[in-house]
């Protein structure tokens, strides 16, 4: 059935990356001449998230800011909707498609609209959940989700922003940042300890000693997640006197709100890019760094695995365990959460591989950006979103 009109029901203007998919998403599908598309915005998840504006350039961000309400009497063919917690109910017109990730193989129920388990919410209804991964599909499935309604769909990188830059153009971003003569290691990401910082800023403990011009920054995400303190906890809480002195004055944290545009030149400067993380849906920082010609050093098994290969990525030994309830902080665990723990001693190994291989770094130049322009940009993703609404 041909999909004409589209609902979207989600966020915007907010750097999370639900928002962040639906605005590169509604980009793309506005593209489309035979789509007409409008938006119905959802609370935010947290009472403290504010609007932010700049995200994207200035013609992207008018584009998204007037997409409006679906106009009374008209019924949408489809309705998209990307908000937490998940809201399974089915639209009042047309066909729903919900995003659902389960990041722990498991979709608890705290991430449920009324707190019950997938497998009911999703009973009994034609709602199809929109996964971005083989790993998200998989725990979904294992929650009680109807496997012939859950569709996998990967996330995007743009092209034409995520892309590797001239050597002279690379130079100038590296001494504009005062990162000559450095090898940088970069992470972004929320700095939770589902990402891995813990086991991150213990691997580079290790690392730096050895290597002088090894330096590790960081970019967190301070207005969603308060990475800041996040990073400020771990250092004291997880890293022993002596690592915190092998890498003092080596770990740069940036968490201010960056521009698309600026947080790609962090990309085109580094060296490399390491995620050690222990829950992801998809991680589109990895594909973003992979994008921009950086090779990757990841968590093994996860869902990165979908847009890895050896020609740019090194993976991670990891094994699946059950979720561990880290902090106090944490929230109530259900039995049924797993993480992938990776594998300290092989972090720092390849680490250190990958310090020392030029090769690799050149490779991945190559490699990398033409995978993502071959199967991962946006257009790759809406034109499979498109296909599966309409099957």
């Amino acid at each position: 059935m041909p999909i004409e009109t589209i609902l979207v029901e989600g966020w915007r203007f907010v750097p999370h990356s639900y928002a962040i998919v639906n605005q590169w998403q509604c980009l793309q599908l506005l593209n489309r001449n035979q789509i007409k598309l409008f938006m119905h915005d959802l609370p935010f998840a947290q009472r403290r998230w504010k609007p932010v504006r700049g995200l994207f350039d200035a013609a992207s961000e008018t584009a998204i800011a007037a997409l409006g309400e679906l106009p009374a009497g008209e019924q949408p063919d489809a309705t998209l909707r990307l908000a937490a917690p998940v809201r399974m109910r089915p639209a009042p017109h047309g066909r729903t498609f919900v995003l659902g990730t389960a990041d722990f193989g498991w979709l608890p129920r705290a991430m449920i609209e009324g707190g019950v388990s997938l497998k009911e919410a999703h009973a009994g209804t034609d709602v199809v959940i929109v996964t971005p991964s083989a790993w998200s599909s998989w725990g979904l499935i294992r929650a009680g989700a109807d496997p012939s309604r859950v569709a996998v769909v990967p996330h995007g990188a743009d092209t034409t922003l995520f892309r590797p830059v001239s050597t002279e153009a690379r130079t100038r971003l590296r001494s504009k940042l005062g990162w000559q003569s450095k090898f940088i290691f970069l992470n972004v990401s929320a700095m939770t300890l589902s990402k891995g910082t813990d086991l991150l800023m213990k691997a580079f403990a290790r690392v730096a000693p050895k290597h002088e011009h090894a330096q590790l920054v960081l970019k967190g995400i301070d207005a969603t997640y308060d990475s800041g303190s996040l990073v400020k906890q771990w250092w004291n809480e997880w890293l022993s006197p002596e690592e915190r002195r092998a890498c003092k004055g080596r770990i740069t944290y940036l968490g201010g709100t960056l521009p698309f545009g600026e947080l790609t030149r962090l990309y085109q400067a580094a060296d490399a890019y390491v995620s050690p993380y222990r829950s992801e849906s998809f991680n589109m920082p990895v594909l973003e760094a992979v994008a921009c010609g950086l090779p990757v050093i990841c968590t093994g098994g996860g869902p990165t695995d979908d847009f890895t290969q050896p020609d740019f990525a090194r993976r991670i030994d990891s094994e699946v365990v059950p979720k561990v309830k880290r902090t106090k902080a944490s929230r109530e665990k259900e039995p049924e959460e797993l993480e992938r723990e990776p594998n300290i001693e092989h972090l720092t190994e390849l680490m250190q591989e990958v310090l020392e291989s030029n090769e690799l770094c050149q490779r991945a130049r190559r490699h990398g950006p033409a995978l993502v322009n071959r199967q991962f940009t946006w257009r790759h993703a809406v034109d499979r979103l498109l296909k599966v609404m309409s099957s």
